[in-house]
């Protein structure tokens, strides 16, 4: 590291282009300076190799090699690189200046959130994913090298120098140049390092920003390195209570101290990070059967860890240069005089872990769950993580959500929390929602996952709803075709209207005289006002005015209709349905993109389990070059219709115009797995493949198009335009 009075030297003098206004830290491999770069007059940071780096060339090709390879990044999460040479006896790199304050900092301000700390981490993950696109590592993942802009954005710092750090560390002299209280367990062994080494860091980073402290601490580097190897970090909802369990698993997934038993790659942990912030349940499996929430530590009194650490690296240097197979340090040091604390406190699993309130008692939920729906030794309800009230009623266990807000990120984590720590036989369970719940569309991705977990169990899942509005949101959501759904109305008096005696009406007259409309022997039993509604949609269709009719079905959906009674009214719905759809595709096509909104608008609105109405007001955002909405509803278009090969056709195109490449080819390998003779599928195929470097894959999808068309294809001629046909989806012939 530099010392500071050669950095501040520099202060004044113009190194690359750029004049030197003040100096913003030091580090292993040189310093880093605010500047200005003079062509532009821009505020940029510049980066200058140390001089006892720069003394040897080899050194020096590293840094400006690692450096222009991580020039090609551009992710609004990574510091963007301007410029990289060589300016007399000085090695440069010029940056993007990102205002703000390093993570480092902001934690030690105070404790973040959780869903501020999953902003983050998220923000970091995606920044990764660009760099492992491209298979550059970068291997020191922490907080003091994430900045967090003005605007929020955090932006990761430094990309690919890590690399030179790590080639150029003298494992036997036991030198860490790289942070060690972040370093993966290869990075200080003889094992190979991969996008998964960024993997680690980040769960240690992620670990931090949850619980505000580092899952290992030591005395030395030493100590620390030989914990990254054996020891078992607690949960991090042992740490802080407020953190859910499925947040910990995820973490917990990425600490692993095998590479192969963390994620895969780092879209899988984005898929978890994106699951988690949709309120849905994350995929990282739960690990309490194969470790406690609260593992013994590693006892480190009296024990010479560097000495330890040295003889396991001779081990492996050994093993490493007879060509045998290298065995992990995690397996070296326990042999080596490595031990773990004993401890009287009992092993944490999660119904031993998670407390309820009763009363004013706090106690383990497993203390207080019985068989037969019985609760030992005290009667009452239960109090569960503030917004969850728990009791026994007609032969099931019920979770009343309390308030009016939607569940948040963690109340949803919470909740399935609970979900799976409740003892196996209970086999009948039931969430409430107070009548003043305010539901949203989000809340259907959590009632499914709750019915996922306890189906899994063999228990049935019921949904207690206590207002109307809240009954139709989740009908309309389609949430009642697998899902049982109930209506639990609290009202001081009932109220019911008799039905018109027909002595006293006339024949089959269901309505008042001036509606119009007579019912039929097989239509529903309905109020004078929804069959009045019924009628006007009819005449309303009959008049070619669907978006009225959908607004009047709007309004008799309002009426308290029950799901049989609606059900009864299907080819009704259906009817308007089918007469938006027409119009809308009938403005598509016609260029009239103002029309056709407001037809798929109401498309969506009436059937939003169904998915032409997603898929249309996709292609009309793609059209529009709003191109991450497009995504988005052709993304809802594919969950409701996941066999609908240009659904996948159309996204496919959306991802490659957002460089989405790798999306964009899983795509089209969908689509041509739905259909295989869907002929531009395979010419658009060969184009990413052209562009990805993919020449021999390419040159075989160009081929399938060109037996499939009957046409001859140059590399310069492109297949026919198409515009989605005439019906919502028609995959070519």
């Amino acid at each position: 590291m530099p010392s500071d009075n050669t950095a501040f030297r520099l202060i004044g003098q113009t190194i690359g282009g750029c004049k030197i206004k003040k100096l913003l830290g030091t580090g292993g491999m040189g310093a880093v300076y605010l500047a200005t770069q003079l062509s532009l007059n821009k505020e940029v940071a510049l980066k200058i190799l140390d001089e006892r780096w720069a003394a040897h060339e080899r050194h020096v090709e590293g840094f400006l090699r690692e450096a222009r390879l991580a020039a090609k990044l551009e992710d609004e999460h990574i510091i963007q690189i301007y410029d990289v040479g060589t300016d007399g006896n000085y090695n440069f790199i010029v940056m993007q200046f990102a205002r703000g304050e390093n993570l480092k900092d902001r934690l030690r301000r105070g404790p973040l959130d959780v869903e501020e700390a999953l902003a983050y981490i998220e923000g970091v993950a995606r920044g990764l994913s660009a760099a492992h696109s491209h298979t550059i590592v970068h291997r020191d993942i922490k907080p003091g090298n994430l900045v967090i802009g003005e605007d929020g954005i955090i932006k990761i710092l430094d990309f690919g120098l890590a690399r030179l750090e790590e080639g150029e560390k003298d494992k036997s002299q036991g030198q860490f140049m790289g942070s060690v209280a972040y370093m993966a367990p290869e990075q200080s062994e003889y094992m190979p390092v991969d996008a998964r080494t960024d993997l680690y860091s980040l769960g240690v980073t992620a670990y931090q920003c949850f619980t505000g402290t580092l899952p290992y601490r030591g005395e030395n580097n030493f100590d620390l390195i030989v914990k990254h190897h054996c020891e078992e970090p607690p949960a991090p909802s042992v740490v802080r209570h407020d953190i859910p369990l499925t947040l910990s698993r995820v973490v917990l997934r990425m600490l692993a101290k095998n590479p192969a038993e963390r994620y895969a790659n780092i879209d899988d942990v984005l898929l978890d990070l994106k699951l988690v912030r949709r309120h849905q349940l994350p995929a990282a499996p739960e690990p309490w059967s194969k470790r406690p929430l609260n593992p013994h530590p590693v006892d480190l009194t009296g024990v010479k860890s560097e000495e330890i650490y040295r003889n396991a690296l001779k081990k492996q240097r050994a093993l490493f240069t007879e060509g045998r197979p290298v065995v992990p340090m995690r397996e070296l040091m326990p042999k080596m005089g490595i031990v773990y604390k004993a401890s009287n406190d009992p092993d944490l699993v999660p119904a031993s872990f998670l407390e309820v309130k009763g009363g004013e008692k706090r106690m383990p939920l497993a203390f207080v769950a019985m068989k037969g729906f019985e609760l030992r030794d005290i009667k009452g309800d239960f109090e569960y993580a503030e917004r969850f009230r728990i009791f026994n009623h007609d032969e099931r266990l019920v979770i009343r959500v309390k308030g009016q807000k939607p569940l948040n990120i963690v109340d949803v984590q919470r909740l399935f929390d609970l979900l799976e720590a409740l003892p196996a036989d209970f086999r009948n369970i039931a969430v409430a929602l107070e009548p003043d719940y305010s539901a949203q569309g989000s809340d259907i991705r959590w009632v499914v996952d709750t019915y996922n977990i306890l189906d899994k169990r063999g228990c049935t899942f019921t949904l207690i709803v206590g207002s109307m509005e809240n009954h139709t949101t989740f009908v309309n959501l389609g949430i009642d075709s697998h899902i049982k759904l109930e209506l639990e109305l609290e009202r001081t008096a009932s109220i019911s209207l008799e039905r018109m005696k027909p002595e006293e009406s006339e024949p089959e007259r269901a309505i008042g005289e001036d509606s119009g409309y007579f019912k039929a022997e097989d239509e529903p039993d309905l109020t004078p006002s929804a069959w009045a509604l019924v009628g006007q949609i009819r005449e309303l269709l009959s008049s070619n005015e669907p978006i009225e009719a959908a607004r009047a079905w709007r309004r008799l959906t309002a009426e308290g209709l029950s799901p049989a009674q609606l059900h009864t009214l299907h080819d009704l719905k259906e009817s308007i349905y089918n007469a938006l759809l027409s119009e809308g595709k009938e403005a598509y096509e016609a260029d009239d993109f103002e029309t056709a909104t407001e037809r798929f608008n109401l498309l969506i609105d009436l059937e939003p389990g169904r998915y032409e109405g997603h898929f249309y007001k996709g292609l009309l955002l793609k059209a529009d070059g709003k191109l991450e909405y497009a995504q988005a509803f052709l993304t809802q278009a594919i969950l409701a219709a996941p066999d609908e090969a240009e659904l996948f056709y159309h996204r496919a195109i959306v991802r490659s115009r957002v460089d989405d490449l790798e999306g964009a080819l899983r795509d089209l390998d969908m689509c041509l797995t739905h259909n295989p003779r869907l002929v531009n599928a395979y010419y658009n195929r060969a184009k990413l493949h052209k562009r990805m470097g993919r020449d021999d894959l390419s040159k075989r999808d160009l081929v399938m198009y060109e037996r499939l068309s009957g046409k001859k294809v140059s590399r310069k001629t492109s297949p026919p335009a198409t515009r989605p046909p005439s019906r919502a989806v028609e995959p070519e012939k």
